[in-house]
């Protein structure tokens, strides 16, 4: 019985087998591999309406062609992407100048598998490359576009705007979060008077983007502004009406608020039109000066502290100065400079500040007469170096003042007799910016060089008053 129910299953069971041995090799396998693509670059730079075009060769293994694409754009600072279909990206770009990611994801149909290219595309526009300088027409403020062969734009932002700047212009300010991008979105054209003495303008355009009063939550009364402090993440603090007012970093920087002014610190004090400031971590601080109470001031974003601080050493008492600013310059933490006027006599003033981290700490370090006392004129301009030199102006000469030795030298470059209007250093230490009535000068400030002229443009309207280097 039992024999028999064997013979039974082994019957049953050999159409499995004949199926198996028959279906031995009759797979068809698809050779699996990333495909290989060629014509795609890492980094394309166009210019705002300019056609970008990549056309990459893609080649699948195994020969296979049936392949599709799909692009993605990333515009991170309105929080969307730009979608795009098809072997070949055609676009004509408008992104303006900015950088963005972009990716090509290559889909294998036969075996529905997707490969990911990441790519940088990098924005330009004419405005991109070149200088931008305000300058005083007779008391009227302009704008021009100095371009990296030379040619100067005047009178910009009328052209582009039709409508004038304000009158007395005073700084134009850069917006540019370095944690975010890190590049020049914007800047404020800071004026003393006018219907409205700041604006706002695209970088990319030089298109006004806001006036002033557009820049707070509620409208404002009249405002005066007197000095705008630039800010590493892209917001500016300002000191209009001899308050302070706080750009808010509450949003992400790209929304609608980043950077909106409310009320201004609350306290009992006239700030003179400067600031410096410092910050570790979630600490941050300002120093100001009262320029009725002849005195430097401690705040926070938030809240004002005045003269409450430790005062360590008494070189100086610099809750009662007794003099007016001229002007104050931050090497570090340890060296600060304050240049002061009492009665017509200019004193030179170094000290350290401990205002981070919970610490409330004024030390003096000294307070002498200035060595170039005899040098200033009440438009004189001041610069500080990445070697704590210190540039000023007097007249239509500039000066390099060394603090250690005191030691003063008349810098090279010769103005025509024209009084120096404006001196900025760049970035990297070496090169001084110079600026007189309609010109401005490259002077070289690298080590065993004394400001002979690099670079000389002509044909501005009016002083110079500031510059962006782009």
């Amino acid at each position: 019985m039992k024999r028999s129910f064997l013979y039974i299953l082994i019957i049953a069971l050999v159409p499995f087998f004949s199926s198996c041995f028959k279906d031995k090799g009759n797979y068809d396998y698809l050779e699996l591999g990333e495909p290989v693509v060629t014509g795609l670059d890492s980094v394309y730079s166009v210019f705002t309406g300019d056609s970008l075009i990549i056309t990459p060769k893609i080649v699948l293994p195994g020969g296979r062609t049936d392949v599709s694409c799909h692009w993605t754009i990333d515009v991170s600072q309105e929080a969307r992407s730009e979608e795009y279909d098809g072997l070949q990206l055609r676009i004509v770009y408008g992104l303006g100048a900015n950088v963005y990611t972009a990716r090509l994801i290559v889909k294998d149909n036969k075996l529905d598998v997707k490969y990911y290219y990441n790519f940088i595309i990098t924005g330009k526009t004419e405005f991109t490359s070149g200088t931008v300088v305000l300058t005083d027409d007779a008391g009227q403020g302009k704008l021009s576009f100095v371009k990296p062969d030379g040619t100067v734009q005047t009178d910009l932002y009328h052209a582009i705007n039709g409508e004038s700047l304000g009158t007395g212009p005073m700084q134009l300010i850069p917006l540019r979060n370095i944690s975010y991008m890190n590049i020049i979105t914007a800047y404020w054209i800071v004026c003393a008077g006018g219907t409205s003495p700041a604006v706002q303008v695209n970088s990319d355009n030089l298109r006004r983007t806001k006036y002033l009063k557009d820049n707070f939550y509620s409208t404002p009364g009249d405002l005066k502004p007197s000095y705008f402090q630039k800010l590493v993440n892209g917001t500016t603090t300002a000191i209009m009406n001899e308050r302070m007012y706080v750009g808010t970093t509450e949003t992400a920087p790209f929304g609608t608020y980043f950077g909106f002014f409310s009320s201004p610190v609350a306290g009992n004090y006239n700030l003179a039109p400067q600031l410096l400031w410092g910050n570790a971590g979630s600490y941050f601080y300002y120093l100001g000066f009262d320029k009725v109470k002849k005195c430097f001031l401690r705040f926070d974003p938030n809240t004002f502290y005045g003269t409450d601080y430790i005062q360590e050493d008494s070189l100086f008492n610099p809750k009662d100065l007794k003099m007016d600013l001229l002007d104050m310059e931050k090497f570090s933490e340890n060296s600060l400079y304050a240049f002061c006027d009492s009665l017509g006599q200019t004193y030179e003033l170094k000290f350290a500040l401990n205002f981070l981290e919970g610490n409330s700490r004024f030390k003096t370090t000294y307070k002498r007469k200035f060595k170039g006392d005899s040098l200033l004129t009440a438009n004189t301009k001041w610069q500080l170096s990445t070697t704590e030199m210190i540039y000023f102006t007097s007249n239509d000469k500039i000066y390099r003042y060394n603090p250690t030795n005191q030691e003063i030298l008349q810098l090279e470059a010769n103005f025509g007799g024209k009084a120096v209007t404006m001196i900025k250093m760049r970035d990297d230490g070496n090169v001084l910016i110079a600026g007189t009535e309609g010109s401005l000068y490259t002077l070289d400030i690298s080590t065993g060089k004394y400001g002979n002229v690099l670079k000389k443009i002509d044909g501005l309207p009016g002083n110079v008053v500031d510059v962006i280097l782009r």
